[in-house]
């Protein structure tokens, strides 16, 4: 069986008050989540109803500036796995 794609915002989402509005009406069901690091930021992994979902944090001055999440199962057939970093 093919994975569904998830939904996503058709254009990034700047400023508080838009972005809190976004997550406040997401669905809100029992998930589990973990602290991991994605790209190098600080981030999560979120598993909610069988479904995955990532998130990563830029960080600057100690400040959260952006946001990154995707919960594409084709961008996530890795998130498990440690990826390893060679030159």
């Amino acid at each position: 069986m093919a994975a569904r794609l998830a939904a996503a915002a058709p254009a990034p989402v700047h400023g508080v008050e838009l972005v809190a509005t976004l997550l406040a009406g997401m669905d809100r069901a029992v998930f589990e989540a973990a602290a991991v690091w994605l790209n190098g930021a600080p981030g999560a992994r979120i598993e909610s109803g069988g479904r995955l979902a990532a998130v990563s944090l830029a960080v600057e001055n100690g400040r959260v500036v952006r946001i990154y999440a995707t919960a594409n199962p084709r961008k996530l057939t890795r998130l498990d796995e440690p990826a390893e970093l060679v030159r």
